[in-house]
């Protein structure tokens, strides 16, 4: 039986992981620059309509530059559980053990990326229902 169905959709899913874990890491490294934090503070200071506290800006910018490699961090695990996925599923080698690692690399994407990462996990949990459900036809000889 040919799985192409589950390996295009997981490769998808892991192009994906790959530019959201991009996007973040760059958002992570400039949330954490000294240079930017000061920046965002005199942009801020200098707009009247905006009321904020010096150390309230501070918190608020560290909690991004963190929260943001917490994301980092569950799309590596999402590219690592997907391309594991993928190498069990070429040539229809493992495809129940490709399915599970696809749906904990859905819940993993989706819950630990804060919804960040949500059409990946998408994709990943169609991929692994699909490695899960589909069986091989079983020919009846007569």
């Amino acid at each position: 039986m040919k799985r192409t169905a589950e390996i295009t959709l997981t490769i998808i899913g892991v192009i994906i992981n790959v530019l959201v874990s991009g996007g973040i890491a760059l958002i992570a490294a400039l949330f954490k620059n000294e240079s930017f934090q000061e920046q965002v503070k005199n942009e801020l200071e200098n707009d009247p309509s905006v009321s904020v506290n010096e150390t309230d800006l501070s918190m608020v910018l560290d909690t991004i530059g963190n929260g943001s490699w917490w994301v980092f961090i569950a799309s590596l695990i999402g590219i690592v559980l997907g391309i594991i996925a993928t190498v069990f599923l070429i040539g229809n080698k493992k495809p129940k053990p490709a399915g599970i690692l696809l749906i904990i690399a859905a819940v993993v994407s989706v819950i630990l990326s804060v919804g960040i990462d949500w059409l990946s996990g998408i994709l990943f949990l169609i991929a692994g229902i699909l490695s899960l459900v589909r069986k091989p036809k079983t020919i009846i000889e007569q």
